[in-house]
């Protein structure tokens, strides 16, 4: 990907990135949370190389929203580890668990359904590590409020990673199977 590409794909995930930030500030029933736009982003990113300018792309853009809501520099810059730490984690537990998933390597020799358990597992392992990195930012969150933030976290990382993936492979060319005479 060519470096002028790279900062045009940047640029718009940052202010999709900010839109799902505010959308979740307002209301705790957001439709794409901000974990799951930053993980999706990082996944996506994940086959061309650049994981550094990535993790600073969705740092800065975190910090930038922590300030938008009235943040000092310390919180945002705390806002920015918890935006980060999930997300890697998911980007690198899906591509540890399921090599070359996100580009539908493999998808021939896979069973339809076998990706599930792995995407599910990474999936709430990273919400799991953004509800405990937002019980310790905000001590005075109640459990049923981590509940709630972790099974919306968890569906809507698989969610979007099989509607992403699912967009992706329906915009590909259709290669006919082996046909052998």
């Amino acid at each position: 990907m060519s470096n002028p590409r790279y900062a045009v794909r940047s640029a718009l995930f940052a202010a999709a990135y900010l839109a799902a930030c505010l959308a979740a500030a307002a209301t705790p029933f957001a439709p794409v949370p901000p974990l799951a736009a930053g993980a999706i982003w990082l996944a996506a990113q994940s086959g061309h190389g650049r994981r550094r300018l990535d993790v600073i792309m969705l740092a800065t853009a975190a910090a930038v929203a922590a300030t938008l809501e009235g943040a000092g520099l310390l919180m945002a810059a705390t806002v920015a580890v918890w935006a980060v730490v999930p997300a890697l984690a998911f980007a690198m537990l899906l591509e540890r668990w399921l090599p070359g998933y996100w580009r539908g390597h493999g998808d021939r020799f896979r069973r339809p359904r076998a990706a599930l358990g792995p995407l599910a597992g990474a999936a709430a392992l990273s919400a799991a590590a953004g509800v405990i990195l937002a019980g310790v930012i905000d001590t005075g969150l109640d459990p049923a409020t981590a509940a709630f933030h972790l099974s919306r976290d968890t569906a809507a990382l698989i969610l979007l990673t099989l509607g992403v993936r699912a967009l992706r492979h329906s915009r590909k060319p259709r290669r006919p199977g082996l046909v052998v005479r």
